[in-house]
């Protein structure tokens, strides 16, 4: 008897089909860390995208996995506007800051909820793949900064891991919160911090 195939096209419609499905669950996941942050949990991810337990769990293991994807989106489109932006220098930095606001505001809910017991070295040293997308998003930016303050090439690594501190998205939704600053006045003030501390850095070395 001769083999099965599969009918023209089955192959690229079952891609089309993860792909949706997996958009459906993300954007689930998003919607319901800014509505329902206590309810987080796969089942209600999978209610929310109309997908079944089952099937979403074929896509993420645990709620976790899921978070850690929409978080990899977001970084992975902040990536995709530095290093497609013709600016450079300080003008880059500051664009780049500015598109993060941009994603904080819009997704901040589910980033903060993403926490790990290791550090960001520590993960950029292992290959973890969010912090792998967040250093390649910073990298021309902060070495653009590096230049302007004469801070050797070589300091590329500590200036992001500070880059990391500074523009925690659970300190800078603080601010915005709990504070009397605008957007533009934090963005300004942590610019500034940032700044000082790799002049700071670049002195202690």
């Amino acid at each position: 008897m001769a083999d099965r195939q599969a009918p023209p096209g089955g192959g690229q419609k079952l891609r089309s089909d993860t792909r949706r499905n997996r958009r459906r669950l993300l954007e689930a996941v998003g919607q319901l860390a800014r509505e329902s942050p206590d309810q987080l949990t796969m089942q209600a991810v999978a209610s929310r995208a109309e997908i079944g337990p089952a099937t979403a769990y074929r896509y993420y293991s645990s709620v976790e996995e899921a978070l850690e994807a929409y978080v990899l989106s977001v970084v992975e489109e902040l990536r995709e506007f530095s290093v497609t932006s013709s600016a450079q220098g300080r003008p880059l930095f500051d664009a780049v800051v500015n598109k993060w606001m941009d994603l904080l505001g819009e997704h901040g809910a589910a980033l903060v909820r993403l926490r790990s017991r290791r550090g960001y070295l520590e993960r950029l040293h292992s290959g973890n793949e969010t912090i792998a997308a967040t250093r390649d998003a910073w990298s021309e930016p902060v070495r653009g900064l590096l230049d302007d303050i004469d801070a050797p090439a070589e300091m590329l690594e500590y200036a992001l891991f500070l880059c990391n501190i500074i523009f925690d998205p659970r300190e800078v939704q603080d601010l915005l919160r709990e504070t009397h600053l605008s957007r533009r006045e934090v963005v300004a003030r942590l610019s500034e911090a940032y700044l000082g501390a790799l002049r700071g850095w670049a002195r202690a070395g």
